[in-house]
């Protein structure tokens, strides 16, 4: 025999149906949600977007300062491949997102006062929610957006963040020139002790063995000792730079082989056996000669390397002084103080409040009358 089985369905001309007994009610519902939509069109404060486009400054470029910032970035990033994937304007965006560029632009424009923020922390976030930063994959060229119910305001601090970057960079520049820096300062100072010691040590030979003081001696620094003195500095900077920079920072790689070309250039003249250009005053006896030439010999090896760092330690001096000043930033575009407000879209909430009253309370009423809707229908099972 056959057996009965029951399924329950939505009937859709019964929702039709509902729809129509409660047309009124849905029409009032949705009259209220675009009335509260039309009266925040009303009340909401204006919003005005200032935007500049930059092209942001060449950070990956071995020549410019913040080289070694990026040296340092590859390596927290996993190595040479983190470099390939960053652009210039990644590494741009990622500096403008820094506490150290937002603090900055709070204290050019005293945000925590004019947003009347309780802290820094609070200003912060505030600014983060106003600046957004678009790049652009085909041009490089990164757009600054930034948003206000003020547009002077938005102008000024869209404006404000290409000064703000050209100073960060600058920062970090001057950070690792001023390592260099302070590193041949120390070098020189030292340079200069050990020279002051060689040549006091040739003063006390010359006393004690009653050299005049009138007679002259000629000593011509020689190649290999100039080389040597190469050497001895190159190794020294390679020993600091190596506390900042990754061995694949191309100013390190370019050091390191500028090291090998010394020791290759030093071999072939210690076995070309060059005559020794130091002249001994006559009359010493040979072992005192000997003696006296190595005394020499140490004070020109102490000048020549002097020589060496005095030059690098005034290029790095100039170096840091110059990259005290900003990086000047190329603007595509400068902002301009937006006429037309970007927010509150009044269409789009409007229509949205519309839409919300319409779909809320179609639901509302088919849910309330769902006993109405759903239907059983008898079906055979057949044994």
């Amino acid at each position: 025999s056959n057996m009965q089985a029951q399924q329950k369905e939505i009937d859709l001309s019964k929702v039709v149906l509902v729809l129509k007994e409660n047309k009124k009610r849905i029409a009032i519902s949705t009259g209220i949600t675009t009335l509260i939509a039309i009266v925040y069109c009303l009340i909401a404060t204006p919003i005005f977007t200032a935007a500049t486009i930059i092209n942001p400054p060449k950070l990956s470029d071995a020549g410019s300062g913040a080289a070694q910032l990026i040296g340092g970035l590859a390596a927290l990033g996993g190595g040479g491949g983190f470099l390939s994937q960053k652009t210039d304007a990644d590494v741009s965006i990622a500096i403008m997102k820094t506490n150290a560029m937002k603090d900055l632009v709070i204290s050019k424009f005293d945000l925590q006062q004019l947003l009347k923020q309780k802290d820094i922390e609070l200003t912060r976030r505030t600014l983060d929610g106003k600046v957004k930063f678009i790049p652009d994959m085909k041009s490089g060229f990164i757009e600054i957006d930034v948003d206000d119910k003020d547009p002077k305001l938005a102008a000024a601090l869209a404006n404000y963040y290409v000064i703000a970057l050209g100073q960060m960079v600058s920062n970090i520049s001057y950070g690792k020139s001023n390592i260099k820096y302070q590193f041949f300062n120390q070098q020189l100072d030292k340079a200069e002790s050990s020279l002051n010691t060689a040549e006091e040590a040739v003063k006390q030979f010359a006393l004690k063995n009653g050299i005049l003081a009138g007679q002259q001696v000629s000593i011509v620094a020689n190649l290999a000792t100039q080389l040597q003195a190469q050497l001895v500095v190159a190794q020294a900077q390679l020993q600091a730079m190596s506390l900042y920079a990754s061995p694949d920072n191309p100013d390190y790689i370019e050091l390191n082989s500028r090291i090998a070309s010394y020791k290759g250039q030093l071999d072939k003249l210690n076995n070309s056996a060059s005559p020794d250009p130091i002249g001994v005053p006559a009359g010493l006896a040979p072992e005192l000669a000997k003696q006296y030439a190595g005394l020499m010999r140490d004070v020109m090896f102490r000048q020549e390397v002097y020589k060496i760092i005095a030059r690098q330690y005034e290029a790095n001096r100039l170096d840091s002084v110059s990259e005290l000043t900003p990086v000047g930033i190329q603007v595509v575009d400068p902002a301009v103080v937006p006429l037309y407000k970007s927010a509150p879209k009044r269409l789009n909430i409007i229509l949205k409040g519309l839409m919300l009253g319409l779909i809320a309370s179609s639901v509302y009423f088919i849910l309330r009358n769902r006993k109405k809707i759903i239907v059983e229908i008898e079906s055979e099972i057949k044994p």
